[in-house]
């Protein structure tokens, strides 16, 4: 009989010595700041401060580094906006948009058909802390596909642009498709 009291006894030291363990670990995670996965190296964004919730200060970068799904969502859709567009700031948002040698800007913007959507919808394929691949919706059976890469001193920038490969430029030639037959007849 005494032998099973020290059993016994022992079970419920071991118990309760893991339970302590699970509890301080715990309250260590809950305690500890996160660490921000964005590159920065800071801690979590908000700091608590007497019960409140106060901004953590913030590391002064050349340019906000977003994810590249937000990247896709946001930025490459108005980038196949500007370069599908007819607009006088054409040049002004090609410019802010895309890298000066990107692939797809020796397209001249004549050649650029009519898009059927004015609002474009964008979508990641691929992307890494640097990169981005993006498909972007135009209305047209297929989508725009738009190449990113990050700078620290200019950003996200398109590197390249291509469109599918039916109703996103027009034909070559003076003469519309249905026009030359017209003639023909």
């Amino acid at each position: 009989m005494d032998e099973h009291k020290r059993n016994i006894l022992i079970i419920a030291a071991t118990t309760a010595a893991i339970i302590l363990l699970a509890g301080a670990n715990i309250a260590h995670i809950l305690t500890t700041p996160t660490p921000r996965t964005d590159g920065t190296g800071e801690r979590a964004a908000t700091a608590s401060i007497g019960g409140t919730e106060a901004p953590a200060p913030k590391r002064k970068t050349a340019v906000k580094h977003q994810k590249p799904l937000e990247v896709c969502e946001r930025l490459a859709p108005a980038a196949a906006a500007a370069y599908t567009s007819k607009g006088a700031d054409r040049d002004r948002l090609v410019k802010r948009y895309f890298t000066t040698d990107a692939q797809g800007l020796n397209i001249p913007a004549d050649r650029i058909a009519e898009q059927p959507s004015t609002t474009p919808s964008g979508g990641m394929n691929a992307g890494t802390d640097t990169t981005a691949t993006c498909s972007v919706w135009t209305g047209l059976e297929s989508p725009w596909t738009l190449t990113y890469q990050w700078t620290a001193d200019k950003g996200w920038k398109c590197t390249g642009i291509s469109g599918p490969l039916e109703g996103a430029y027009t034909p070559l030639g003076d003469k519309a498709p249905e026009e030359k037959d017209e003639g023909e007849k």
